[in-house]
């Protein structure tokens, strides 16, 4: 059934101008303190006694979030804050009556620091109370940090700045120096005050804090999953101000690279190959708030490898972009409504980083790439265009293709926006995919946010580059939705209604389904208990509900219930509930090789029990175990990660994901296995490994990488791959035996 796109149109433009009137809100007054500029900024070394920092203004008062909200923390706290015309430092104070517990397992670059006693750096640079960066460490020296997009919206975690950190225990506590150059900062020179935060941690005693006080029921509207941090709700943020006469020099940066590596398949009676490459990034501030990425014959032999998966559905798996040329800025492109759970595919993306570069997995030569990102006074700003070679495939050639993604989008008020996004898919000798569309987010208040988006997909009636064309030209198709927030104290609501229409091919995004009406409603009850170990009560309910758009023919439904869940005062979570889904098959489905399920009308229960125990342990774990129906047969379905933090320099990962199948057409089992062992010698140098084994495919496949940073931005990498084919691990042949170097150098003139 097609649908009159005025009405979406019009409702967009009307929306827009009304974001502008959102309702006053009673803002509690926020902290504030100034930046004292220095001559010489201090030694980056833990130790707080330069003469530099006794200069500074002191910001103390932490409030606690966690677990007493809005009284004062348990643990004091002093910010102290410096800077010359090329660095911003940061002196932390924080006094423990018993600094023998403190918590300090990680050291590993971009692990998960907010576990232990951590300390994070909000700055909100361009004081736009929407986007910020983030900056995390702990007594180790650790370091993490993450792009946050309309106040948490997109994380941008494999982001990676250049900083510095160092921490000393002391006999009152632990204190950290944090230096983090301007160059890695885009900010608004213009701007009175920039927003801060800093988040505290005390792990042993599980409390969190803040300079700038967040209550309980402060999260983020449009998301959910264990990635968000209260800390990432930018407009709450205080105060930073006494930056003046920064430096309007123009940054840039350039990272040439080398690459080599040997390879061969032990099949086969062939001498190893070797090749050997180079190629170029460059990165140069057009102005202090908008960059241009440049890139020349790119190379990602250094990103690591893809977790493997079970996929028992009909549709795609959804894997994140690791690459860093396509991190910095990545939320600018955001489009359309969020992503609900990190860990579960949305339905639409209109631009998807992995459609560049990759086919199926298999790396695709870019030859060449620019990226224009950033923000010009209240509009957010980003121009993408890559250029990918072609290469062979079974399947037939995979031609040269050119992509391109222009996204625009003017904030309207304190927390609102309107938006628009082009995208192109320009295969060599093929019709060209384009795609436009528009969207908004409307938040009158802090609790509550509605959101919308109408886009459209065509092809050119001309074929691009040299060869015959691919198609006609094509009127288009459209896919538009609509979305709803609520966040209370104790109460989560969100509603999410889209329609992709069945012609509608987004050739550079993410499509998981077409022609189909979705409604996805959710709604959460948390109220705090505080009954022995019992800190919050947890109830869920969700749906998710298609049907085809053409005919309203039921396609999928799953229903969640989950009336007993809880959080203990240990940090260690529980819940229990059912999952009932329904199926509508139209034609067969091959659920495993040889065994296919036949078109019909199905409807399956399960019950479902998980535990998430406090990570913070020297072992922890999260574990899923699913048992009851599956089509018209049954399953037992369990997901289970183990956790052992050994010591700051060595953890492990073992992760074992176990599906048991009896069916009518057949019987089948899926079990996939995957060992991680991370040794981190110090920040800058670490050792990765992980054995990965799928029993159904016989696949087996380990990664074995060392990264060492050995000066601020410039890293070796040496990568060793091998791959097996194995019915049993006793019998196995290797496919692929591969060893790559790569060595890259930053030079800021």
């Amino acid at each position: 059934m097609k649908r009159s796109l005025p009405a979406t149109v019009g409702l967009l433009g009307f929306l827009a101008p009304v974001a502008g009137q959102e309702q006053p809100e009673a803002v509690a007054e926020r902290p504030s303190m100034a930046a004292t500029r220095v001559e010489q900024g201090p030694n980056v070394d833990g130790d707080l006694s330069d003469p530099v920092w006794a200069r500074s203004e002191v910001g103390a008062d932490f409030v606690q979030h966690e677990p007493l909200d809005g009284v004062p923390a348990t643990e004091q706290t002093e910010v102290r804050v410096v800077f010359t015309g090329s660095t911003l430092y940061f002196g932390i104070t924080a006094f423990d009556a018993n600094p023998e517990a403190i918590v300090a397992r990680e050291m590993e670059r971009d692990s998960r620091i907010f576990q232990d006693d951590s300390i994070i750096l909000m700055l909100d640079t361009f004081h736009d109370r929407r986007n910020a960066y983030t900056f995390e460490t702990n007594l180790n020296g650790a370091r993490s940090d993450t792009l946050v997009t309309d106040e948490g919206r997109d994380l941008n975690l494999q982001w990676d700045g250049i900083w510095h950190s160092a921490a000393q225990r002391t006999a009152s506590g632990w204190t950290v120096e944090i230096a983090i150059p301007f160059s890695t900062l885009r900010f608004d020179p213009s701007a009175p005050a920039w927003g801060l935060n800093v988040q505290r941690h005390i792990a042993h005693k599980r409390e969190t804090t803040h300079w700038s006080g967040l209550p309980r029921e402060i999260s983020v509207l449009g998301q959910t999953g264990s990635l968000l941090l209260p800390i990432h709700r930018v407009s709450m943020a205080g105060e930073l101000t006494g930056l003046d006469g920064l430096s309007e020099s123009r940054h840039f940066e350039v990272k040439p690279f080398v690459v080599g590596d040997v390879s061969a398949d032990p099949r086969l009676d062939t001498a190893p190959g070797s090749e050997g490459d180079f190629g170029l990034d460059f990165k140069w501030g057009v102005t202090r708030s908008l960059t241009l990425d440049l890139t020349y014959n790119t190379d990602f032999a250094e990103v690591e490898v893809d977790d493997l998966e079970t996929n028992l559905t009909r549709f795609s798996l959804y894997f994140p972009e690791k690459r860093d040329f396509f991190l910095e800025n990545a939320g600018i492109f955001d489009f359309g409504t969020p992503q609900r759970f990190y860990y579960r595919p949305p339905l639409l993306k209109a631009f998807f980083s992995r459609r560049v570069g990759l086919n199926q997995g298999r790396p695709v030569p870019i030859d060449w790439g620019a990226r224009l990102t950033g923000r010009v006074g209240g509009w957010n700003l980003g121009v993408l265009r890559v250029a990918t070679a072609g290469i062979a495939r079974e399947a037939g050639p995979l031609p040269a293709n050119a992509f391109t993604v222009a996204r625009l989008k003017r904030n309207v008020g304190r927390r609102s926006s309107v938006g628009a996004v082009v995208t192109e898919a320009s295969p060599d000798g093929l019709a060209a995919n384009r795609v436009v569309g528009v969207d908004f987010d409307y938040k009158p208040t802090p609790r509550l946010g509605f959101g919308g988006f109408w886009t459209s997909s065509g092809l050119s009636e001309e074929p691009t580059g040299n060869g015959a064309a691919g198609g006609a030209g094509d009127a288009g198709e459209d896919a538009y939705g609509f979305s709803f927030d609520y966040k209370s104290r104790d109460v989560t609501i969100f509603l999410d209604a889209q329609d992709i229409e069945e012609d509608y091919h987004p050739a550079a995004g993410f499509l998981l389904r077409k022609n189909v009406r979705r409604l996805h409603p959710m709604f959460q009850w948390f109220p705090r208990v505080e009954k022995g170990i019992v800190r919050t009560w947890y109830t869920h309910l969700r749906a998710d509900y298609y049907e085809t758009l053409d005919e309203g023919q039921l396609e999928s439904r799953r229903i969640e219930i989950q009336p007993i869940g809880i959080r203990t005062t240990g940090e260690d979570r529980w819940r229990f509930g059912y999952v009932g889904e329904t199926e509508n098959l139209v034609e067969p489905f091959e659920v495993a090789p040889g065994i296919v399920i036949p078109p019909g009308y199905y409807r399956f229960d399960a019950l479902e029990s998980a535990i998430t125990s406090n990570p913070s342990r020297l072992f922890s774990t999260r574990t899923v175990l699913t048992v009851g129906d599956f089509y018209d047969g049954r399953q037992v379905s369990a997901r289970a990660l183990f956790f052992f933090k050994l010591s700051r320099h060595l953890q492990t990962e073992t992760r074992w994901i176990f599906n048991d199948v009896e069916l009518p057409q057949g019987a089948f089992h899926v079990a996939l296995y995957s060992q991680g062992v991370n040794y981190t010698f110090n920040p800058n140098l670490r050792l990765n490994a992980i054995v990965q084994y799928d029993d159904l495919s016989g696949e087996l496949g380990t990664n074995i990488r060392l990264h060492w940073i050995y000066r601020p931005g410039s890293d070796l990498f040496v990568v060793y791959n091998e791959n097996w084919m194995a019915e049993d691990l006793r019998h196995r042949q290797s496919t692929h035996r591969q060893i790559a170097v790569k060595f890259t150098y930053l030079i800021q003139p």
